[in-house]
């Protein structure tokens, strides 16, 4: 999910930081609650992290520890051959 931030420095309306979620139709960042947006403020926006399920997690985990122990065996017949 697209977030829009509000930087005060380039606003006076806005005191401090706000964080307005968004998201992104046909390539355009669109507000999903009723904050108003004068023209011409600046934002940043951040992406989110994807939720990722936790089935895909588990198979993440176990490449991840093939990697290592991958690199472990590797780092193994270096030392062998010194």
């Amino acid at each position: 999910m697209a977030k829009a931030i509000i930087h005060s420095e380039v606003c006076n309306m806005v005191p401090e930081r706000v964080v307005i979620p968004g998201i992104v139709k046909n390539g355009v960042v669109v507000p999903q609650n009723d904050t108003p947006l004068p023209d011409g403020v600046h934002v940043e926006i951040l992406l989110s992290p994807a939720e990722v399920p936790p089935e895909l997690q588990a198979e993440l985990a176990q490449w991840e520890k093939a990697s290592d122990e991958a690199w472990a065996m590797i780092d193994e017949w270096e030392a062998e051959e010194q």
